[in-house]
């Protein structure tokens, strides 16, 4: 089975902040500005365990944001 995040995009979130997630490469990485965390997907499997989950700089973050189209301060799509 391959993870196809487009089809659940609209249903996963962060389980602490409850913002949507953007994929990055084989992580989910929350659009919330105040959390930053990113999660595993292993095995095509997402884990979105908050215990798991490592907290990015605000830079990082800010650049994974940007990359999906995103504002890089708010994690809103830009626009």
């Amino acid at each position: 089975m391959v993870f196809e995040f487009q089809k659940i995009s609209s249903i996963l979130v962060c389980p602490r902040s409850k913002r949507e997630l953007v994929l990055d490469g084989t992580f989910l990485v929350s659009t919330s500005p105040e959390t930053r965390l990113r999660f595993p997907v292993v095995e095509d499997i997402p884990r979105l365990l908050v215990d798991e989950a490592e907290q990015l700089t605000p830079e990082v973050w800010g650049n994974i944001m940007q990359k999906a189209g995103r504002d890089p301060r708010t994690g809103l799509i830009a626009g």
